[in-house]
């Protein structure tokens, strides 16, 4: 008798179940452990661009014998041709609290006009991306307003840092009248900051603080709002907020200075806020940034250049809060530190890296 046998070619069924199984398993497993890795490594880079940035900066300035010049004020104020923006000061309230509504420029109220021979901050309104544009909530609350002492204006001018970069409060603003009359840059001329549209409303943030550039239309593009403004006595600047805690009334402050300590500055330090943007000259041929860092997690109309706090010196905080005064000794200004478009800085990106402190 002839045994038939027909050799089985392929898996059954169960079989192949069976192999589903086992990859869903390694599967599932595999996502397991790579769960969260992505957020970890963007902090993980995070930290070591700030570190990066920092060491950058203090290569410029060792190499250069001098100040970064033309570094982004991250203030909005009127326009000037000549840069003379001494005269334009803060509301009061926007010298003594970072929360502070005075200090804000665009509100969700409505239709907001900027004051002539006023400073604002740029943006600040909002962390909800699509909202407010300039700095996130978040970035303007790190900060107080200040103006730059006699001291401080001539020492930036001592070792070459002699403009800083504006927003004009006519384009800030979302009030189509307020306008600057007769601005003439790059081949263009004409009004400028005649819409109702806020920061939110510029196409390349980055670009903010650039001179405007033309629409070929004989007016311009709503992306560069910026203008230079002259280093001098009196000029509207940020400063980091120290820390002081403001008590029923406003009339006194607690002088804990933590949030200077914590950045390794002195509890009374002035620590003055400067964006690193591409119109600086550590940004370029002759920089040690090709292109103007910028902070990746920042929402896509904020502000997302990275800031350095350089350290004037000490000062004394006026119990009436009518703001800092500095103190006799002569500046000598060197970085402190380097912090992100979110107002994170080194120590607690590694901290968040690590996993110790949650974002």
């Amino acid at each position: 008798m002839v045994s038939q046998y027909q050799q089985h070619k392929g898996f059954t069924l169960l079989e192949l179940l069976v192999v589903v199984g086992i990859i869903a398993v390694i599967g599932g497993s595999m996502v397991a452990s790579w769960s969260g890795t992505e957020s970890k490594a963007a902090r993980g880079v995070a930290a070591q661009t700030l570190s990066g940035i920092e060491n950058s900066m203090r290569v410029f300035m060792q190499l250069t014998q001098r100040l970064p010049n033309n570094l982004e004020s991250l203030v909005c104020t009127n326009y000037s041709a000549t840069g003379a923006v001494s005269g334009n000061s803060w509301q009061s309230a926007a010298l003594v609290d970072p929360e502070t509504e005075d200090a804000l420029l665009n509100t969700t109220a409505g239709t907001v006009t900027a004051l002539p021979s006023t400073a604002y901050k740029f943006g600040g309104i909002s962390n909800v991306s699509g909202v407010g544009g300039g700095m996130s909530r978040a970035l303007s609350e790190k900060f107080v307003g200040t103006a730059l002492t006699a001291a401080e204006a001539e020492e930036f001018q001592r070792r070459g840092f002699l403009t800083l970069r504006y927003a004009m409060s006519e384009a800030c603003d979302n009030f189509a009248s307020s306008v600057v009359l007769s601005l003439a840059v790059n081949g263009s001329s004409g009004f400028f900051g005649d819409n109702s549209q806020g920061l939110d409303a510029i196409d390349i943030p980055n670009e903010a603080f650039a001179d405007p550039e033309p629409d070929g239309a004989g007016g311009y593009k709503f992306r560069g709002v910026g203008f230079s403004g002259v280093v001098a006595a009196g000029a509207p600047v940020l400063m980091w907020y120290k820390g002081s805690d403001v008590t029923a009334g406003g009339s006194s402050y607690t002088d804990n200075g933590y949030n200077n300590i914590k950045l390794g500055a002195g509890a009374h330090d002035r620590l003055l806020a400067f964006g690193i943007g591409a119109e600086s000259d550590v940004v370029g041929v002759d920089g040690v940034f090709g292109k103007a860092p910028f902070y990746t997690g920042a929402a896509k109309d904020k502000y997302a250049h990275y800031i350095a706090l350089f350290n004037s010196g000490t000062y004394t905080e006026l119990v009436s809060g009518t703001g800092p005064l500095v103190s006799a000794a002569a500046p000598n200004t060197y970085l402190q530190a380097i912090i992100d478009a979110s107002g994170g800085f080194l120590a607690e990106e590694i901290s968040e890296f690590n996993g110790q402190k949650s974002g």
